[in-house]
């Protein structure tokens, strides 16, 4: 009965150390200069093996680029080099930077969807 004690309570120690080694992140955001769809697959490919890499969001429309990496896995610099690698400029912005041209051109396809419906009537 103690073994059967001791081994639940190491279990329980166990699991208790993987969730509290919890891997933090950063957030880096680029403003860019891509023209279309394939610039934005072009990035989406190579960026999304660069080490570290959480989670990614490349949108060509926007010229936007959200990394959200491992911290100590990569830098901010190396993904900056990464998207210049590739011929694309990389320039830093603030989280609020990207989020408020995310909404301008949300903002912008919905008018242009609103004159298109108005043009047809």
């Amino acid at each position: 009965m103690k073994k059967i004690a001791l081994i639940i309570g190491l279990i329980v120690i166990t699991i208790g150390n993987l969730v509290a080694q919890k891997v933090e992140s950063n957030v880096v955001c680029f403003k860019s200069n891509m023209d279309c769809a394939n610039c934005e697959k072009t990035l989406t490919e190579h960026l999304k093996f660069e080490k570290g890499v959480k989670d990614l969001k490349v949108d060509h429309i926007s010229n936007t680029i959200y990394i959200e990496y491992k911290v100590g896995k990569n830098t901010d610099e190396d993904f900056a080099k990464a998207i210049e690698k590739k011929g694309y400029k990389a320039d830093k912005i603030s989280k609020t930077d990207y989020d408020k041209a995310l909404k301008e051109t949300a903002d912008k396809g919905k008018e242009q969807a609103s004159d298109v419906h108005k043009v047809r009537k």
